[in-house]
């Protein structure tokens, strides 16, 4: 398994074309300094087909896809064997890994069958499915196979999000208090990358509040809410408010941000102004620096490869990704019933199915 041989199921924008939204490209040295930035989308190749050609230690061996416009338009630009049928494409090509890229409902299904063809590491995108049975059967369909299941949330594959964390689990902003995130969007396909890095931060989520619109039918909306850690902790969210996307990580001793917004990640470190009263605190600020140097994409395939050559962890789980799905599915819930809702999702939650928009 020196070279190991992936395909992708789904040749649609995030496999093939996603890249070329951006016409002023920028290699990744420029997101430093006045620039600095996650490297979440910016820097490229954020397209499995191009992250997979330039990953050392593997090929791009096929593909496979319904829509024979898309079929015909990433066989002719990837060159690699194109096949209508996914099953006949893991039958014939028998891959290691397999990217799957297709939309959510779509998914639970073709990592199952990834699984049982032999895969023995699955890459699928967010949002990982539509309920959580969806979900749960992908992880049992993994785990029987003991085929690595990983989701791509692309801020755990950040290069900076990773030195926020390593700032806050050194102690340099204090003990942990809250965490925030800021979005736009519905809570499973834009929702799953605000409760991921909510859950990186702050740990396993174990009650949702959420508000927001509310409509007869179950669909994917946006929300403002707050969750209750494991820990007893809180954390807050918002996504309809059409904010920039962001995170803050607050401690007793100072506070960690993270935007979207270029050159506006920095870690703030509090004291007091003397030691004859306990207010007011003033705050030391200086950027999070990192050296960017391959996008998350590429990461994240490097880190598949050594979690199966070599063992090495796996950041972004099934069992991560269906995490943040289930608290996506708890925030539309409560903000429908006006109710918190405790997690894990039981009895009937467990099977409400929410469409992508």
């Amino acid at each position: 398994m020196s070279t190991l041989r992936a395909a992708i199921i789904g040749p649609g924008r995030i496999a093939s074309t996603y890249d070329d939204e951006v016409p002023v490209k920028r290699p990744p040295e420029f997101f430093r300094g006045e620039y600095r930035h996650s490297g979440v989308y910016t820097v490229h190749p954020t397209n499995h087909a191009q992250a997979y050609i330039e990953a050392p230690g593997y090929e791009l061996v096929g593909f496979a896809g319904r829509s024979s416009e898309k079929t015909e338009a990433f066989q002719q630009r990837w060159g690699v064997p194109g096949y209508a049928d996914a099953a006949q494409m893991l039958a014939e090509l028998k891959p290691d890994v397999v990217s799957i890229t297709t939309q959510s409902a779509e998914k639970a299904e073709l990592t199952i069958l990834a699984a049982e063809s032999g895969a023995k590491a699955i890459i699928v995108e967010k949002a990982m499915a539509t309920s959580m049975a969806e979900a749960d059967a992908m992880i049992a369909a993994a785990d029987r196979a003991g085929a690595l299941l990983i989701v791509n949330h692309p801020n755990r594959f950040s290069p900076m999000n990773r030195a926020g964390k390593a700032l806050l689990d050194a102690g340099e902003i204090g003990e942990f208090g809250t965490v925030s995130a800021f979005s736009r969007g519905g809570m499973i396909h834009v929702g799953t990358h605000s409760f991921d890095a909510m859950r990186y931060f702050g740990g396993d989520i174990v009650e949702v509040s959420a508000w927001g619109p509310v409509e007869a039918e179950w669909s994917d909306r946006s929300a403002d809410g707050w969750v209750r850690f494991a820990s007893g902790k809180t954390g807050f969210f918002s996504h309809n408010h059409n904010a920039s996307p962001s995170y803050e990580v607050r401690g007793k001793d100072g506070l960690i941000s993270l935007s979207a917004v270029a050159g506006e990640s920095w870690i703030m470190r509090t004291h007091l102004l003397d030691e004859i009263r306990a207010y007011p605190h003033v705050g030391t600020r200086e950027p999070i620096e990192v050296t960017q140097d391959i996008s998350t994409t590429r990461r994240l395939f490097d880190e598949v490869r050594a979690a199966l050559l070599d063992g090495g962890p796996v950041i972004s789980s099934g069992r991560d990704g269906a995490a943040a799905l289930e608290a996506g599915i708890a925030a539309l819930i409560s903000a429908k019933s006006g109710q918190r809702v405790a997690l894990p999702l039981v009895g009937e939650d467990r099977n409400v199915s929410i469409p992508n928009r």
